[in-house]
This record gives C-alpha cells, sequence and structure tokens, in this order.
C-alpha cells in the first residue's frame, strides 16, 4: 500500500542533484573561459612586441641608408596589418665627435596590448658603419 507521503523526498533529491551537476558546468565554462583568454593574451602580446620589433629594424635601416638621417628627435608611426608601432630617433655625437650615437624607442601596439623596445646604435661618422649596441625592454608608464 502506498501513502501520500510516498515520494516527497524525491523532489529535493532531484534539486540537490540538478544544483550540483548546474555547478559544475558553470564551473567548468569559467574556467574555459579565462584560460582561452589568457591564451589570447598572450598572442597580443606577442604580436604587440614584433611590432616594436619591426619599428626597431625600420628605423635601422634608414639610419644604415642615411648616417646624417636626424640632429633631432623624429617620431613616426609604422602600420603592420591590423598592429602599429611609434618610433622615436634620437641622435647625439660622443664626446669625440667621431661616432653618433642614435637611440630608437618603438611602442608596438596590438589590440590593447602594448610592448615597448629600446635601441642604442652607433654610427661611424666617417665611414657610415652601423654597429648595434644594445636591445632592450622598457617598463610602460
Amino acid at each position: 500500500m502506498t501513502s501520500p507521503r510516498d515520494g516527497q523526498i524525491a523532489l529535493p533529491f532531484v534539486l540537490l542533484v540538478g544544483g550540483i551537476i548546474l555547478e559544475i558546468v558553470i564551473g567548468g565554462a569559467f574556467v574555459a573561459y579565462f584560460s582561452s583568454g589568457s591564451g589570447y593574451s598572450a598572442r597580443l602580446e606577442v604580436r604587440a612586441w614584433a611590432a616594436a620589433n619591426s619599428g626597431i629594424n625600420d628605423a635601422l635601416v634608414k639610419i644604415a641608408k642615411n648616417k646624417e638621417l636626424t640632429s633631432s628627435n623624429m617620431s613616426y608611426d609604422l602600420t603592420l596589418d591590423a598592429d602599429s608601432a611609434t618610433v622615436t630617433v634620437s641622435r647625439t655625437s660622443d664626446s669625440s665627435g667621431q661616432y653618433y650615437v642614435y637611440t630608437v624607442t618603438s611602442l608596438g601596439t596590438a589590440g590593447l596590448r602594448q610592448k615597448k623596445l629600446q635601441a642604442v646604435a652607433i654610427v661611424n661618422q666617417t665611414t657610415g658603419a652601423l654597429q648595434l649596441q644594445s636591445l632592450s625592454d622598457v617598463a610602460l608608464q
């Protein structure tokens, strides 16, 4: 014989099991979202670095072609597909007056990510020989 109270525990049990399953699905969705987002962020950072490096290389080619490129600060933009770089070139002379010291700063941008690189190159004023002295990451302010 069945009583009217048989099966009353079934509804809370089904709701409890369903809630646990729902929490597992929501947790998995958050993990998947954040792990894919971090991968995309890393790709943007690499693209920003590549854009900044391209800006440095472009400026070094211009300096190699013309050792008298600039006597003051020169700035220009470089577009690379969806990315860009803002390049600033400045020149000073060393104490002996035989060499130009070029400082090239490039700010690469990809999406919302930015990367800043700085290079120092030495150019012989007589022969025009270019030597890359250093290339380093610069912290963004």
